[in-house]
């Protein structure tokens, strides 16, 4: 609620401190006293458009400071959160508006913009009256308030965190396809990269074993020579190692048997004679195998050239081929097993899609139950209110094929249309000619609804424009039964509404310092008496019409 409200140098306005209290409080005074002032600063405040006309004359900047009280888990107080004010149970929004120059707005100290200003200003306070915009109007407070009527704000809750999942998933496949897009080349080139490496058919040591290879091919016919000259040394006619060796071990096993002491000898030559005939066998062998294939050989050496190619190609040695291969293998197996994070996205998107449309049928469902009774019940409360011809409907229009058309409170769009006058059809609010009317419909709105639409503190501009008598009484308490639970301002002419008040402020003018200002202040009760004395009888008051005055006051 709005605890107080410091106005400098605005308009007749000088110098104001004014403390408002809860329930209803109305504000009277004399016709051109100024009474739309203190609307005027409220509604700058709150983000209204700077008219640097509006400083007083004389001064070079206007200053306003309103401080309200946020209630926990209130609209107000979750965008204080969101906006890095969390846990601060009051905010005090002060709007400088100077001559030259742009105006400036603080929260709790801390600058703003216009549009952050207005945002809150509408969870703070409703202005409705008729110079200013009647938000009432705008089709998302007219579906609040069939959803309200309906008792379906859990479902809209529901409603509203499918339609977030559903628009994630829908910005995460754009995303995805964009990425795609932008990667399409670069994708492109790693499956190549990958099917060039699989079909290189790529093995552990592969280079190291075609290189000993290469070597040991290469050095062919070298090897051959020092083989059987190995072998002619070995085993050649007359002298070769291996005969000389078995003539050796013969003679030193005759000796063994004269001298027993030549046993570990002849052991020794025996396994000499032994290894040298292995050695001989081997060789032979080697020498068998050992060709010279110049197809092989060939063929190695375009396989290290292939090998030496990819290595050059990737910047890295073998182990980072495998490497790479190995990595590249693993991300693709993934790929072909899940499926693309594309098709996971659409997967997800058609799950999203699917669950909000079948809540925002069953939403769209329940509304229509509701149309014709909360038709009903408006056209009830403005008969009571001097429309007594007023005539209401409520369209609903979905449009379950049309995703652009989809919100976070479904498919649906309602329209409150009124008809005030007998042989007029119903029109949409916005058509509506009286602002007075405008004024009857949405005090008529807020009863209904029995609170604020988020916002706990009503303002009503002159709600009671061109009516009287028992409606005027019947607007009167209409306001005071808003106030008990809510803090309500009411801009007033009639006496019949004035005496409903709980707090009683009053506008007049008065000349100071040879300038004119407009000054607000409190009335007791017998400044009440002699207020709504004057504004039933005039400039002469009669002891009949004080007497009046002091009866519609108890009564009330």
């Amino acid at each position: 609620m709005l605890y107080s409200l410091q106005i400098r140098n605005l308009a007749l306005i000088r110098d104001l401190n004014l403390d408002l209290a809860q329930g209803l409080t109305v504000l009277t005074g004399e016709t051109g006293a100024g009474k739309s002032i203190l609307v005027d600063a409220i509604s700058l405040v709150l983000g209204d458009k700077a008219n640097p006309q509006l400083i007083r004359h004389g001064s070079e900047q206007a200053e306003i400071t309103a401080t309200f009280g946020i209630t926990a888990g209130s609209a107000a107080a979750g965008w204080m959160a969101s906006h890095g004010f969390d846990g601060e149970d009051e905010c005090i929004i002060r709007r400088i508006l100077a001559r030259q120059g742009r105006s400036r707005i603080f929260l709790n100290g801390h600058a703003i913009s216009t549009s952050q200003n207005r945002e809150l200003g509408e969870l703070l306070v409703d202005l409705l009256g008729q110079n200013i915009h009647l938000r009432m109007v705008r089709a998302d407070r007219q579906m609040d308030l069939l959803d309200r009527y309906a008792g379906l704000p859990e479902k809209v809750d529901q409603m509203g965190n499918s339609y977030r999942k559903w628009r994630e998933a829908q910005e995460t496949q754009q995303e995805l396809l964009s990425r795609q897009e932008q990667h399409a080349e670069q994708r492109e080139w790693r499956h190549f990269v990958f099917e060039e490496l699989e079909n290189a058919s790529l093995r552990e040591d592969e280079w190291e074993d075609l290189g000993k290879e290469l070597q040991r091919l290469g050095s062919a016919t070298q090897l051959r020579e020092t083989v059987a000259a190995a072998l002619s040394t070995l085993d050649g006619e007359p002298d070769g190692t291996l005969r000389q060796l078995t003539e050796v071990y013969r003679r030193i096993h005759q000796a063994q048997g004269k001298d027993p002491s030549l046993g570990e000898t002849e052991k020794l030559l025996e396994g000499a004679r032994i290894q040298a005939e292995e050695a001989l066998n081997a060789l032979q062998h080697y020498l068998q195998d050992l060709e010279a294939d110049p197809e092989r050989l060939a063929q190695i050496s375009r396989r290290l050239q292939q090998l030496q190619d990819l290595q050059r190609k990737h910047h890295t040695d073998m182990a980072g081929l495998m490497e790479l291969y190995r990595q590249m293998r693993e991300e693709f197996a993934t790929e072909s097993a899940i499926g693309s994070p594309v098709l996971q996205a659409e997967e997800r998107l058609q799950a999203a899609r699917q669950d909000y449309q079948t809540l925002a049928g069953e939403l769209s469902l329940e509304r229509q139950k509701y149309l014709d009774p909360l038709a009903r019940a408006i056209e009830s409360q403005l008969h009571g209110l001097g429309m007594p011809h007023a005539v209401v409907e409520i369209r609903m229009e979905s449009r379950p094929d049309n995703e652009g058309s989809w919100m976070g409170r479904g498919w649906d769009r309602a329209e409150i249309r009124i008809s005030a006058n007998p042989g007029h059809p119903p029109q949409s609010l916005s058509n509506v000619a009286s602002g007075g009317e405008l004024s009857r419909i949405s005090l008529a709105l807020q009863v209904l609804m029995a609170e604020p639409e988020g916002a706990e503190t009503l303002i009503f501009d002159e709600v009671d424009v061109g009516v009287g008598g028992a409606v005027a009484e019947r607007i009167g308490r209409l306001l005071r039964s808003l106030g008990q639970h809510h803090q309500v301002l009411c801009v007033t002419h009639l006496p019949q509404v004035a005496a409903h008040g709980h707090q009683h402020l009053k506008v007049q003018k008065s000349l100071e310092l040879g300038q004119t200002e407009t000054q607000i202040f409190p009335l007791d009760t017998p400044g009440r008496v002699d207020e709504i004395a004057r504004m039933l009888g005039g400039i002469e008051i009669s002891p009949s019409i004080r007497a009046a005055a002091e009866k519609l006051l108890s009564a009330c």
